[in-house]
């Protein structure tokens, strides 16, 4: 009877409070084992919909087990996962936080981290497509959140990974990660080396109106990329934290192309010229960053300030080979004989930035504040050597200076408050940047000033009548300011016939989003969103100057707006069997600014479909096998370009040993060897088609963790985020 007592009072207990509170027992280990069962049975959901964010609860997925967090990220609604990056359906990239702080990785840094972080040790993963107003404006971007489980002092974790890939070329990856925290103390630290060679083909077709080029292009990339972070937090007090972090990256990254181009004559097909083209580039990346942080509880209310102090030096030397040899050239405009040249970069971004936010709960509605201040220079030098006589000499019209300077300051202000018994949730807020920038041109003695104040608003909504229904709405303004690189107006040469060059006059592209959405039962969701964008920018290829010279310049040419519908749905009734399925349709319509340079308008419909599925051979789950599908048909997108047919196909068997510690997983990748970019495009009355050759591979991937399975220690978000995903 005592037992039965207990358990009830247990049940009763857990049932009161929320998902998110730590269930505090002092009593016996019998008890605390009971609560952990209540927990996960009565209170886990799959998906729940908060009022600006979905939250994907995976602590009672098997994937979790033996897994990363990629394992993860590729069965969260609304994600597309794959070894290059992560994307969000509808956004154009998404940024990754843990804990609420952004990491501040480049695509393939940020896909190694996630390798070596345990799904064991991940509470829930929070999609914010629509990012309130605490977060920066920058971007057509969504947010995805890793929620990481609660942490007890005296602990410490520690894990290894390693992986193999074979394709054309062998590729290896291997990292570890430690974390450690006791009473006032908490250190993080995590370090990933990638290394090795890839191989890609890429097929081009341009016809102008007397002539087809046939362009057939190999490219052999050569990966040698150190990343590592690490960080302290002091608790200086019960209500007073202080804590610093430092994140470096270091590349050597080369490449090595060979190109052959076949010139034919439209009206009767002959062949008149050919051109044989080589390259060969390489330098290195260094990216050093730092923080310092403080964060101070006001009082037992909830009132909370945060301060950040943020500092970035990016460093990039970079140089590049190639010579170009053309044979029996028929053409007047194409010229017999050998063009090379070697071209130097050094480019260097700094920026500083601080940032203070603050909580202010009051009794019926929170409030959130803050502001930030973010000050970057960049200085490229462009140095070309024409060595098409043997000896390198200094070409004074390609050689380049450019300096650029950028100044913002933000300010945000937002509230949150529920009625209706609890049923309705709002929050609304809103986001001011003012910017100003300067563009100066040394060598083409040009400078570029200009600067601008806009507001981003956000609102939410949200609607829960009963236990199994949600109704949410949500609103949103972004901007995308131009890339550091982008507006240094520069022509640069990588062959005799391609040239491409920023745009000093660039202007930053405004987007607004506005989506609807319902969830029953957090296993099933339906959502309908619109999205336009103002002054979209993107290449133009512009054959004007000189004929079957092409210059891709950046310009804001087009206006677009598109619509969508999207269904998710997570079918787990079998013990031996998991899947996750999306479908999701769109209609896009984007109208040219430089028309008759491009199409004068564009309009379409595309679409996806995406099923991961996973089958448990024993009932320990222990032994799994599974694949992920997805299918995109053909499409027109926003910048005026055809897409045809793309379909992936991969497939996976995962091992898991002592106690799940050790995990073994084989993996297959793009097994119908058609998940390749194809495209079609008219500029200047040319039609282009450009074709990839995406190889398939295999990989072997180890994982191995230690120590206690319970650390989590606090992850910092940096003030120049934002600046960091700009410098590449």
């Amino acid at each position: 009877m005592k037992n039965i007592l207990t358990s009830v009072f247990v049940f009763l207990s857990a049932a009161a409070f929320s998902q998110t509170d730590s269930l505090k027992v002092q009593d016996s280990l019998q008890v605390e084992k009971q609560i952990k069962e209540v927990t996960i049975v009565g209170q886990k959901k799959l998906i729940e919909r908060k009022v600006d964010r979905l939250v994907f609860d995976v602590t009672n997925l098997p994937t979790a087990d033996g897994g990363n967090a990629l394992d993860v990220l590729k069965i969260t609604p609304g994600l597309t996962v794959s070894d290059t990056g992560i994307k969000m359906i509808g956004k154009s990239y998404a940024n990754v936080m843990i804990d609420d702080k952004i990491i501040n990785f480049s695509e393939e840094e940020l896909i190694n981290f996630l390798k070596g972080l345990r799904a064991n040790d991940i509470q829930n993963i929070e999609v914010i497509t629509t990012p309130p107003a605490k977060y920066e404006a920058e971007g057509n971007s969504g947010l995805i959140n890793i929620v990481m489980k609660r942490a007890k002092n005296d602990t410490w974790s520690a894990s290894l990974f390693s992986n193999y890939t074979q394709a054309k070329y062998m590729r290896g990856t291997f990292g570890g990660s430690f974390n450690y925290r006791k009473k006032n103390l908490s250190f993080y630290a995590n370090a990933s080396y990638d290394g090795g060679d890839f191989y890609n083909k890429e097929n081009s077709k341009i016809y102008y109106p007397i002539l087809k080029w046939d362009g057939k292009n190999s490219y052999k990339y050569k990966t040698d990329l150190l990343s590592a972070r690490t960080g302290l937090d002091v608790d200086i007090s019960k209500n007073w934290t202080v804590g610093a972090q430092y994140m470096g990256s270091f590349s050597n990254p080369s490449s090595k192309n060979a190109d052959h181009t076949d010139i034919f004559n439209i009206s009767d097909g002959s062949k008149t010229a050919y051109i044989l083209t080589d390259g060969n580039s390489g330098g290195n990346r260094n990216l050093n960053s730092g923080n310092f942080h403080s964060l101070i509880k006001l009082d037992t209310l909830g009132r909370k300030i945060n301060f950040d102090f943020d500092i970035l030096d990016y460093l990039n030397n970079h140089n590049r080979v190639y010579s170009a040899n053309t044979f029996d050239s028929q053409t007047p405009e194409i010229e017999n004989g050998l063009a090379s040249s070697e071209q130097r970069i050094n480019r260097r971004i700094t920026n500083y930035s601080t940032q203070i936010d603050v909580e202010h709960p009051f009794k019926k509605f929170n409030l959130n504040y803050g502001m930030k201040l973010s000050f970057s220079n960049t200085d490229n030098d462009i140095y070309v050597y024409d060595t098409s006589s043997g000896t390198p000499e200094l070409d004074e019209n390609q050689t380049n200076k450019f300096l650029y300077k950028e100044n913002t300051q933000a300010f945000y202000l937002s509230a949150n408050t529920k009625f209706g018994k609890d049923k309705w949730e709002l929050q609304a807020g809103l986001r001011t940047e003012n910017t100003q920038f300067e563009g100066n041109s040394v060598t083409l003695n040009e400078v570029h000033k200009d600067s601008y104040l806009k507001f981003f608003p956000t609102v939410y909504l949200s609607y829960k009548p009963k236990e199994k229904h949600n109704f949410y709405a949500e609103y949103g303004r972004r901007v995308s300011r131009p890339g550091f690189n982008e507006l240094n107006p520069f022509r640069s040469y990588t062959s005799p016939y391609y040239s491409f060059e920023g745009n000093p006059e660039l202007k930053p592209t405004f987007t607004t989003n506005i989506s609807l959405g319902y969830i029953y039962n957090n296993i099933f969701q339906a959502a309908l969103w619109y999205s336009r964008d103002e002054d979209n920018r993107s290449a133009v290829i512009i054959t004007d100057d000189e004929p079957f010279v092409q210059r891709a310049v950046r310009m804001n040419y087009f206006d677009d707006y598109s619509m969508g519908a999207g269904l998710f749905y997570s079918y787990n009734k079998l013990k031996w069997w998991t899947s996750q399925n999306s479908v999701n349709l769109y209609f896009q319509h984007s109208d040219s600014k430089i028309y008759p340079i491009t199409p004068k308008s564009m309009e379409g419909y595309g679409g996806s479909f995406r099923t991961y599925n996973i089958f448990y051979l024993n009932e320990k789950k222990t032994i799994s096998t599974g694949f992920d599908f997805s299918y995109v048909p053909p499409n027109k997108s926003s910048d005026l370009v055809y897409n045809y047919t793309r379909t992936q196909l991969d497939a996976f068997f995962k091992m898991l040993f002592f106690e799940k510690k050790l995990s073994v997983t084989l993996t297959g990748n793009n097994l119908l060897k058609e998940n390749s970019y194809h495209n079609k495009s008219e500029r200047n009355k040319n039609i282009t088609y450009m074709k990839g050759d995406n190889n398939m591979y295999f990989r072997l991937a180890l994982s191995y963790t230690f120590g206690s399975n319970k650390v989590n220690v606090k992850q910092r978000q940096i003030s120049n985020e934002d600046e960091k995903n700009r410098v590449n």
